[in-house]
């Protein structure tokens, strides 16, 4: 029931998030996010989950990108090919076991604010990015992409959301690896883990690795 309750209100966030942007000034837009990732973060927490998160493209999501983070794991990542069914409680394979978390995340509202989607190369998946963080929700001064066979690396300029070591960050990644990922899964259109994240001289390095 807690859980039921925390995913509601963590998605009434996500709503007012999505609708509320073009009006509000950043830095309303940055308290918003911190609230929404403070929920996710409890959640995670309260279930105990320590495995990594897999961003998938809406193709495999159903209506648009989402997190879905395995509840069992035996060391390798799952494979999902077809689109999950739209509940919060998803089976991806035959086991038992084959089950895991389908959740939005701030990366799922950050993406449906873009005017289209990026293509799948470093120049559209920087000018996203860039586009999104500078502009609309205004949490960084600009971004860097570089992508080298199924590694993609982004550097962000001057973020202005802090990035804590909670429980949910060893799922998810940080608030703004969660945007990237979530942005270049459907860019690329297969699913996608955060592999590294690191904030060093006002800049924030993320490393994404996109399934083959």
């Amino acid at each position: 029931m807690a859980l039921v309750i925390g995913m509601l209100f963590l998605s009434f966030i996500l709503l007012v998030l999505g609708k509320a942007v073009p009006k509000l000034p950043p830095e309303v837009c940055g308290l918003l996010l911190e609230t929404g990732i403070d929920n996710i973060a409890a959640l995670i927490e309260e279930l105990g989950v320590k495995t990594k998160a897999i961003y998938l493209p809406s193709s495999l999501a159903r209506d648009r990108p989402r997190a879905f983070i395995p509840l069992h794991s035996n060391g390798s990542r799952p494979e999902i090919t077809k689109a999950l069914p739209q509940r919060l409680i998803a089976r991806y394979g035959a086991s038992p076991e084959d089950i895991g978390l389908l959740i939005s995340t701030i990366g799922s509202t950050a993406a449906g604010m873009l005017e289209s989607k990026p293509g799948a190369t470093a120049t559209e998946l920087e000018s996203a990015l860039t586009s999104l963080f500078t502009g609309r929700l205004g949490v960084a001064d600009g971004t860097k992409v570089i992508c080298h066979h199924n590694h993609i690396k982004v550097e962000i300029n001057k973020p202005r959301i802090e990035s804590g070591a909670s429980w949910s960050h060893h799922c998810l990644g940080g608030p703004l690896a969660t945007v990237v990922a979530s942005i270049a899964a459907e860019a690329w259109d297969k699913p996608i883990t955060i592999k590294q994240e690191e904030q060093l001289n006002g800049k924030y390095y993320i490393e994404l690795e996109v399934s083959r």
